[in-house]
């Protein structure tokens, strides 16, 4: 029996990573989202769920996986049918906006935003310089 080398668990992400991704190629050059039939692995859209406001753009009849690339960091990252179907049916995001962040990117900006926020409710709270009217008027 041979021992097969243990991966940690950043390369088993990138092999997760990869592995979507060539699924996707292959997935979007055969599947229209637009058009039937919905292919087993898709997940069906409700358009009675949907928040759509454009005329221009009709709602597909599935969610697909789809590829982006991190605006902030530059990596492929994969919005997954399943994360879409969250975004636009249950937290009812608009039907033209997609993912433009990854996952590492949207945490430490909402926390650069947490940090600014209590930063500014001490300022609020803090007590003003005694001379401060001086300073003021000069």
């Amino acid at each position: 029996m041979s021992k097969l080398p243990m991966k940690s668990g950043k390369q088993r992400k990138a092999e997760i990573k990869k592995s979507r991704l060539e699924r996707i190629a292959k997935r979007d050059s055969k599947v229209n989202p637009f058009k039937g039939p919905i292919p087993e692995w898709a997940i069906p859209v409700n358009p009675a769920e949907v928040v759509h406001h454009s005329m221009f753009l009709d709602i597909p009849l599935f969610y697909i996986d789809k590829e982006f690339e991190c605006k902030d960091c530059g990596t492929t990252e994969v919005w997954t049918a399943r994360q879409q179907k969250w975004w636009y049916e249950i937290a009812k995001g608009y039907f033209e906006t997609t993912a433009v962040r990854c996952r590492s990117c949207r945490d430490q900006r909402k926390n650069e935003k947490e940090a600014q926020r209590k930063h500014m409710e001490e300022m609020a709270n803090k007590k003003p310089y005694p001379n401060e009217a001086f300073f003021k008027n000069t």
